[in-house]
């Protein structure tokens, strides 16, 4: 995120561009897939969580773009994104194969439904345009690409424990790595390529396999460092992928205050890329020791509904306290 936001070279470094969002809509389509796995919420309890964090995601989007123009904001994108994928991963998280046919099939189908809703945009008015750009029509983002992506991480999430365990893992990162580079360099080819962000097919399949070939590589990193004793290296790193919603927040209110301090600039320096990652990995790991979470974790956990006993009457033990 940092680095495709700041960096100011090319080089290796333009993976970033390829990788950042596609891995928050992939990550979203995951955590969602794990957590029905493993704590097989109720589904009304799952949904009203999910629409209340995707209208947070929104919000809170639209209020840092305002402060902040040179970032192109993504969390509308996916807070829309979070909202959508939420009733499909009920369906869907049981069938990893259905799933990843879905995937593919919206692949093709969303340059599609962005090219008409372009043209249909030319004629709407009012506030609808930021409606339409957050579905369809945005120029770096759309729920249209992420939703495939979301979704391939969704049909990750059933096996992504196996998967992403040595030395299976080598080899599942590997093959997505190669089936990433095979799709981009297929759609160079075509006529509408594969350049990052555009959201044509060969873009939005690439970017998957890429993106879960990073949280694959990403697992079996962690673990090779923990069995060889140095997992205490992750400690500020894992801190920041816990607290990424106050990370995001953290990075625009900083080049925010650079902004105010000494005029509007480019931010695509090598001091404010340092700066920056100072500030947000440096405060989300110290948050994370005080507190034990970051700020907006703790304000969407507060908003999270909490479920209906099942029955009408809550069970009771001998000593009269609720059996649950």
């Amino acid at each position: 995120m940092l680095v495709a936001h700041l960096c100011p070279a090319g080089g290796i470094f333009i993976v970033s561009e390829y990788l950042t969002a596609p891995l928050f809509a992939v990550i979203i389509g995951i955590s969602m897939g794990v957590r029905l796995d493993e704590h097989r919420p109720p589904a009304g309890t799952f949904l009203l969580d999910n629409l209340q964090r995707g209208l947070v995601l929104v919000v809170l989007g639209v209020l840092l773009q305002s402060l902040y123009s040179q970032i192109n904001v993504v969390l509308p994108y996916l807070g829309v994104l979070v909202i959508v994928l939420a009733p499909l991963a009920l369906l869907l998280h049981r069938v990893p194969v259905l799933t990843l046919g879905i995937a593919g099939a919206l692949a093709v189908v969303g340059p599609l439904v962005a090219e008409r809703a372009r043209e249909a945009s030319i004629t709407v008015a009012g506030g609808m345009p930021d409606v339409l750009g957050w579905v369809a029509t945005g120029h770096s983002y759309r729920l249209v690409s992420f939703l495939p992506m979301a979704l391939g991480g969704l049909a990750l999430a059933s096996v992504l424990r196996r998967a992403a365990r040595p030395p299976e893992g080598y080899v599942v990162a590997g093959v997505l790595f190669v089936l990433s580079v095979a799709a981009y360099g297929l759609g160079r080819g075509t006529p509408d390529g594969s350049a990052a962000y555009s959201g044509t097919t060969a873009e939005v399949v690439g970017a998957t396999f890429l993106a879960t070939a990073a949280v694959v590589a990403s697992c079996v990193a962690v673990d090779l460092l923990r069995r060889v004793g140095a997992g205490a290296v992750l400690g500020p790193w894992l801190s920041t992928g816990r607290l990424a919603l106050t990370a995001y927040t953290l990075q625009i209110l900083y080049l925010t205050v650079i902004q105010i301090a000494v005029g509007p600039r480019r931010d695509d320096t090598w001091l404010i890329l340092g700066s920056t990652t100072l500030v947000v990995v440096g405060g989300c790991w110290l948050l994370e020791r005080r507190f034990g979470t970051g700020p907006l974790e703790w304000a969407i956990h507060q908003l999270r509904p909490t479920p209906r006993p099942e029955g009408r009457h809550e069970a009771t033990s001998s000593d009269g306290a609720g059996a649950r």
